[in-house]
């Protein structure tokens, strides 16, 4: 008798909950492999250690008072999904190549943000070992899952690849022109707003280029300011050529960084709100 073919994906019932809220309620459901037993199995492994300097179990994200921003969060722009639509005839072909297209076109839709329940993943975030510490075992943010759900690559060249021939190159520098004539119009920073305005139907030989600059400022390798970044403008020309370029592993690498980011502010302001509370315990 032949064995079952392997599958990615692991079907079972388990308790879920409405995207919505409400109760869990059990249903048949899908989850990517490698999948831990039902919850109410004893976890087969020992937790690790960072979990016990984790933060309260119940969380009260409206206790803490923290303005936290989600810069590669924003609504989608009415004019970004206008520009996506005239350069797709034109350019998907090359986008495929890199395998990009899925990845634009999904950039166009926008996905209802839950700011408490980024929070709440943080407070159970070990930077030490990169993963979520649950009660019922560890899981992480992997490479498949922003494979699956970003559509970004894990194969290609680095997103540090340098430019190699001389007419890339130039376009990059046309690009930095592009910016430093932003500035020369008395603004302050290059934001994605004043880019899109510049390039959109501008019939520049680089509106590709410079439309991917803006793709990747804005929904893959997010800075920390609304602006675009100098650091994208190799990336964007290798990707319009239809060079494969791997940004799955920086793409799960910037959200491993700022987790770690935002659990060490909880952590601070933690520590910050129990000092305080010593010190009026011991000045009465």
């Amino acid at each position: 008798m032949e064995s079952p073919p392997e599958t990615m994906v692991e079907e079972r019932e388990e308790h879920m909950v409405s995207p919505t809220g409400g109760n869990p309620f059990r249903k048949k459901a899908y989850f990517l492999k490698p999948t831990l037993p039902s919850c109410t199995d004893e976890p087969p492994f020992e937790l690790p250690r960072c979990f016990s300097s984790s933060l309260p179990t119940h969380f009260k994200p409206k206790s803490w008072h923290l303005n936290v921003e989600f810069y590669g969060w924003r609504s989608s722009q009415e004019n970004w999904k206008t520009w996506v639509d005239q350069m797709a005839p034109v350019h998907h072909e090359k986008w495929k190549e890199a395998g990009i297209y899925e990845a634009i076109i999904s950039s166009t839709y926008e996905i209802r943000k839950v700011a408490n329940l980024g929070d709440g993943f943080a407070e159970k975030w070990c930077s030490e070992t990169n993963t979520f510490i649950f009660p019922w075992g560890e899981a992480t943010i992997t490479l498949e899952d922003v494979m699956v759900l970003g559509g970004f690559s894990a194969l290609g060249a680095s997103v540090l690849s340098p430019l190699q021939s001389k007419q890339m190159k130039e376009v990059g520098e046309k690009l930095i022109e592009g910016q430093k004539e932003i500035y020369s119009s008395g603004k302050k920073a290059v934001s994605k707003r004043l880019w899109l305005k510049k390039f959109m139907n501008s019939g520049n030989e680089f509106e590709h280029e410079a439309f991917l600059a803006f793709w990747l400022s804005r929904y893959v390798l997010v800075g920390s300011r609304n602006s675009i970044q100098n650091s994208v403008f190799s990336v964007a020309i290798h990707l319009a050529r239809g060079t494969r370029i791997a940004l799955a592993p920086a793409v799960v690498a910037s959200i491993y960084k700022d987790l770690s980011l935002l659990k060490k502010a909880k952590l601070k302001y933690a520590r910050f709100q129990f000092e305080g509370i010593i010190h009026e315990v011991d000045e009465k």
